[in-house]
């Protein structure tokens, strides 16, 4: 069962990774502190879920350490990841706009701490500046030309020129960090393979190759990125 704490108990480490959100730190200041004091923290152990699709919206929340996963089933059984999240990428927004559902699953990848800003709060937050919709609706705006530009990807584009952009996606989390912590992409090639609707076999040869370039290095459970600048000239195709 996961563990709530109150946000005032956040640390200083928190407090960094929050302003580490591009989304967050363009928030205007009364923005910024109505969501800190309105908002929890929320402890998860490995597996255990976050909402499930066709739940209604309970507000929004932001990856603040660990890995957050994004998926559904078909009717056959057969299960596919949509995304991965990590620290700091926000979430949840979208069954706010509509006043719909939740259109997937979502579920702590590993042990992880989330922020997580309760659906009364945030409409009371929005309705005393409705300006605040503007911002809140960019979350919503980048991950649309993400998955428009992912669409046009599965029709139009190679899979190696596939892979390294889920990988830059990953290494950039998603255009919502300010700045990549590390220098690694922790995802299992079996996670990369139900993401890009490719068998784990083709993922690993083209990990491989990629390997070969030197662009990247794969590890148990991940991948670093060797050369930033190669990756980013291999997703537009151009190596």
């Amino acid at each position: 069962m996961n563990e709530v704490v109150r946000s005032a108990a956040m640390t200083p480490e928190q407090l960094a990774v929050l302003n580490s959100s591009e989304w967050f730190a363009a928030l205007d200041s009364g923005f910024q502190q109505a969501v800190l004091g309105s908002s929890r923290i929320m402890v998860l152990a490995a597996g255990e879920s976050v909402f499930h699709r066709g739940d209604r919206s309970d507000g929004i929340y932001c990856v603040m350490s660990g890995a957050v996963c994004f998926g559904a089933i078909a009717p056959s059984g057969k299960g596919a990841i949509a995304a991965l999240a990590e620290a700091p990428q926000w979430f949840g927004e979208v069954a706010l706009f509509d006043d719909g559902v939740r259109t997937h699953d979502a579920w702590a990848d590993v042990a992880s701490t989330l922020l997580h800003l309760p659906l009364r709060h945030l409409t009371r937050i929005l309705a005393d500046d409705p300006l605040r919709w503007q911002q809140l609706g960019r979350l919503l705006v980048r991950k649309l030309r993400i998955a428009l530009s992912l669409l046009e990807d599965m029709a139009l584009e190679s899979p190696r020129v596939r892979l390294a952009r889920c990988l830059i996606h990953l290494f950039e989390g998603y255009g919502q960090r300010k700045a990549a912590p590390s220098s690694s992409v922790r995802v299992s090639q079996e996670r990369l393979g139900m993401m890009l609707s490719l068998s784990r076999q083709t993922v690993n040869e083209l990990l491989r190759h990629l390997e070969q370039d030197r662009i990247i290095q794969c590890q148990r459970g991940g991948v670093r990125i060797l050369d930033p600048n190669r990756l980013r000239d291999a997703a537009r195709g151009s190596s």
